[in-house]
């Protein structure tokens, strides 16, 4: 553990001492902040309906939650996982440091876990910034603290997933450019494949519990499963081990 130690410390130091970092986290914010405000006005206009209209159920402030750490986290990390991940890897083969890194005696695996937990860090940081939008509505509108709390495990396991596969992207190409593509076409892939894989007859709604944005939304609910969990974890694990095994087959040509 030493070695992904080391790893993550550097991978750490290289987003914060660049404007790489600050640029992704103002950008997430930004558009966070964007999609929570309109989650809040389109609350309000179907409260002001449920008021005017008995038969209509006045909806919760819960609401605001799971839209704001569900489907709008979605697509914002769909333009952030690719700045975040496509110099990982990428960079380091332009730069020919990796060659280095993997004559170090350290296994690959190690590299990749220490590459991988420093984006991660980077997700964990920007997430706890945008936690004062849904805290407004714990202090002004007494809502059910629980989906909060799990939705944020689920933001930060699915942003996890992502990072994983930018992380994957990010070895099959010495150009970031192109790794910030390849991350991109992989995450909009998964997600597309998730909706259509509902819509498969007979078998779609079977489907939709391996999906990553049905277990992202299930923990957006407030109940901590074991199901996500479980899909997350394993899904990171076999992304992590494929990226391992394609830096091997690098390091032996």
């Amino acid at each position: 553990m030493n070695f992904v130690w080391a790893v993550f410390r550097r991978e750490l130091k290289s987003y914060f001492v660049s404007p790489l970092a600050y640029t992704a986290m103002a950008v997430f914010v930004a558009f966070q902040g964007v999609l929570f405000f309109m989650a809040l006005g389109q609350y309000e206009s179907l409260r002001l309906r449920a008021a005017s209209n008995p038969l209509l159920e006045v909806p919760g402030g819960e609401m605001i939650v799971r839209s704001f750490l569900g489907q709008d986290l979605i697509w914002t990390l769909l333009v952030i996982v690719p700045l975040l991940t496509m110099r990982l890897l990428a960079e380091e083969k332009k730069q020919h440091t990796a060659e280095l890194l993997l004559t170090a005696p350290m296994t690959t695996r190690h590299l990749v876990l220490g590459k991988f937990f420093g984006a991660c860090a980077v997700l964990a940081v920007m997430l706890a910034i945008t936690t004062w939008m849904p805290a407004l509505l714990l202090e002004w509108g007494h809502i059910d603290p629980a989906p909060m709390i799990s939705g944020y495990l689920g933001a930060f396991l699915y942003g996890a997933l992502l990072l994983a596969l930018g992380l994957l992207a990010s070895s099959l190409t010495d150009s970031s450019m192109i790794a910030a593509f390849l991350a991109l076409a992989m995450v909009a892939l998964v997600n597309l494949g998730g909706v259509l894989a509902v819509k498969i007859p007979f078998i779609g709604e079977n489907l939709e519990q391996f999906t990553p944005s049905a277990n992202l939304n299930l923990l957006a609910r407030g109940v901590i499963d074991t199901q996500p969990l479980v899909f997350f974890a394993a899904a990171i694990i076999f992304v992590l081990d494929l990226t391992s095994r394609v830096v091997d087959s690098q390091r032996w040509r």
